[in-house]
């Protein structure tokens, strides 16, 4: 519990001091290592909660710990990007996210023990990896949604100011994107292969939800290289797609494993 508390504590203070950096004028991030420092802390310490999820038969993978897997994810992929691309500024919502997985699951924790045998958990932890990476391709649609309409509006401040290119932004987008939905690709092919029940009536709501979320994906990631789409539509879709692939995922899991056990 304590780990949980600790990491909370280094996700927010992390996320805090970003939202202070990006709201004023400094060139320079003042508290560029502490912030590194904090997030490294959140991230080791959320490691240390997960050796309940192990065992020797399979892994136990109820709502609260797939959302702090999903979660804790997130923070690595933003933190190995950012130190090479121009994305700190993604960590105002991720590492907040982070901490409120781990707060839901502080105060809502897995009372179910089921396990998920090893050959069916590979497909879940690719649906966990793509997921991941959709995910920050929302965030980052976010962040280019307000930059367009404040560009759009002439109204640059600080935070704007700091923001990389809007073609940089596009294609930071493009890239999450793309690879999410290669990975959800093979997702969905192991999930053919391993669950003999995909299409069992407990699991049908999650099976169509995800393959119409894989049709949107596929349409935005064919459509860029093709005819170079961008824009408010590549932003809705990214968006509508991963709120379709949230309810498929955690919208069947919250219902099957709070609801209706």
């Amino acid at each position: 519990m304590f780990l949980s508390y600790f990491a909370i504590f280094a996700y927010l203070a992390a996320a805090l001091l970003l939202m202070r950096f990006f709201s004023k004028n400094e060139l320079a991030h003042p508290h560029q290592q502490t912030t590194s420092l904090l997030i490294s802390f959140a991230i080791i310490a959320q490691t240390l909660t997960f050796t309940n999820f192990w065992t020797t038969e399979g892994v136990v993978f109820g709502l609260a710990n797939s959302a702090s897997f999903v979660a804790w994810l997130i923070a690595i992929l933003l933190f190995l990007s950012s130190i090479s691309k121009p994305v700190h500024a993604l960590g105002i919502l991720v590492y907040p996210l982070a901490a409120l997985s781990l707060i839901f699951g502080v105060l809502f924790p897995d009372t179910s023990d089921k396990l998920i045998a090893l050959n069916i958990a590979s497909h879940v932890f690719l649906s966990i990896t793509a997921y991941a990476l959709l995910a920050l391709a929302v965030c980052q649609s976010v962040l280019l949604k307000i930059q367009e309409r404040h560009l759009h509006a002439h109204t640059i401040n600080a935070f704007i100011n700091k923001l990389p290119p809007l073609q940089t932004m596009e294609r930071l987008l493009f890239q999450s994107l793309r690879i999410g939905f290669y990975l959800l690709t093979l997702s969905l092919a192991t999930g053919f292969i391993f669950i003999e029940d995909f299409f069992a009536q407990q699991l049908i709501h999650k099976t169509a939800l995800s393959l119409i979320a894989w049709v949107i994906f596929a349409t935005l990631v064919i459509g860029r290289k093709i005819f170079g789409w961008r824009g408010k539509q590549a932003i809705s879709a990214t968006q509508i797609g991963f709120a379709i692939l949230v309810i498929a995922y955690y919208g069947t899991k919250f219902v099957i494993e709070r609801l209706l056990s």
